[in-house]
């Protein structure tokens, strides 16, 4: 089986981390490929950021996903144009936001969700809702890490994202803690290591619930608002 993870950033070295966790994640069970946005911005950082990569990572859809795939995944834990790509590929397309939630919720009832900056926690909040996972979101932490965004991982981040961890457990209750950012994406077995609750990478639930739904072969919609796009009528 062969999954792509679309990047609709433009940061080569965040498409290169991505892959390695969900490279990482499957263990070989499938080929995982990765493409970059080229056009995209160099991260997801706001509403703004996340509208200018949508162009690009729709092109970048059609030209790497429409064949010799068995399902993709949107390497953006913003679920950037999730349903847009979904309507336009045959194969399952995986969100990340949406996997981590959905994997979260099996390890426990309330979920934390951890992110790089406080900008985009509101956003979060939004997606869980959208999700119908509000009320069992704990809480949301953005910590103040720009050093997530580099090509290298950096030990200070590890540090903030425990504290982080810590926080969510014993401040907001939450019963296992998720990240949404690829900026996060080899920090995680560290966290984890040393938390009291389980912790996953997003990136990571995104791969394996790829993997899992490329298995199912599921049926492409040929009704609904899921069909592929027709302009006869």
């Amino acid at each position: 089986m062969r999954v792509a993870l679309l990047n609709p950033n433009a940061s080569h070295h965040i498409t290169e981390r991505m892959l390695a966790e969900a490279r990482g994640a499957v263990n070989g069970a499938c080929e995982i490929v990765g493409y970059t946005n080229a056009d995209g911005p160099p991260a997801i950082r706001s509403r703004v950021d996340n509208a200018e990569a949508i162009a690009g990572l729709l092109r970048l859809a059609r030209a790497h996903a429409t064949r010799d795939v068995d399902a993709v995944i949107l390497g953006v834990s913003m679920d950037t144009a999730l349903d847009s790509v979904r309507q336009m590929l045959e194969v399952p397309v995986v969100g990340t936001a949406e996997a981590a939630l959905a994997t979260a919720g099996m390890l426990g009832g309330k979920i934390g969700l951890l992110t790089v900056g406080t900008a985009l926690t509101p956003l979060y909040a939004e997606l869980a809702d959208h999700y119908g996972y509000r009320a069992r979101v704990a809480g949301i932490r953005g910590i103040a890490a720009p050093a997530a965004y580099g090509a290298k991982l950096a030990p200070e981040v590890a540090a903030l994202m425990r504290d982080a961890v810590v926080s969510l457990c014993r401040d907001d209750g939450a019963d296992v803690v998720v990240t949404v950012a690829a900026a996060l994406c080899g920090y995680v077995p560290e966290v984890a290591a040393q938390a009291e609750v389980p912790v996953l990478d997003g990136i990571a639930c995104a791969a394996v619930q790829a993997l899992s739904l490329a298995r199912l072969r599921p049926r492409k919609a040929s009704y609904g608002s899921f069909a592929l796009p027709r302009h006869d009528a």
